[in-house]
């Protein structure tokens, strides 16, 4: 499972308006977002190693909950922001469980498929959150 940057849309659209603190606060979002995705991909790698290293799914675990405090530590006064934040952290928890789903996997490789259609979900689930936040975000 990989998961999407916000940034990629949503800062072009937003450089646009300068000093708007609705830009500042989508970019402080997307900013800690981004800090953690390139660490998430990275753990979610190496999910194939798991039947030879089971630490990778604790690996990838700490590095979710490292972007859930990350995100839930944010002070967010636009209430629209906010709630993306909050909508986000909840989608990492959601992530997150899929550690505990690869670890059963690793020893019982018919719930496998289970584990990839949760992360499709959560992919999608992520995907109609980037765009609401995009249209929020390049919006005056």
């Amino acid at each position: 499972m990989q998961l999407r940057s916000f940034a990629l849309v949503t800062l072009l659209a937003t450089a646009f308006l300068p000093g708007c603190d609705k830009v500042k606060q989508c970019n402080k979002l997307i900013d800690t977002i981004n800090a953690h995705t390139p660490k998430m991909t990275a753990a979610t790698e190496k999910f194939g190693e798991i039947t030879t290293n089971p630490k990778v799914v604790e690996e990838y675990e700490g590095v979710v909950q490292g972007a859930i405090d990350e995100v839930k530590g944010l002070e967010l006064s636009d209430e629209k922001v906010s709630a993306f934040a909050k909508r986000y952290e909840t989608l990492l928890g959601d992530a997150k469980a899929i550690g505990t789903d690869m670890r059963a996997a690793a020893t019982d490789p018919t719930k496998l498929q289970s584990v990839v259609t949760k992360a499709d979900e959560i992919r999608k689930t992520e995907e109609t959150l980037v765009k609401e936040v995009n249209t929020y975000c390049s919006g005056s």
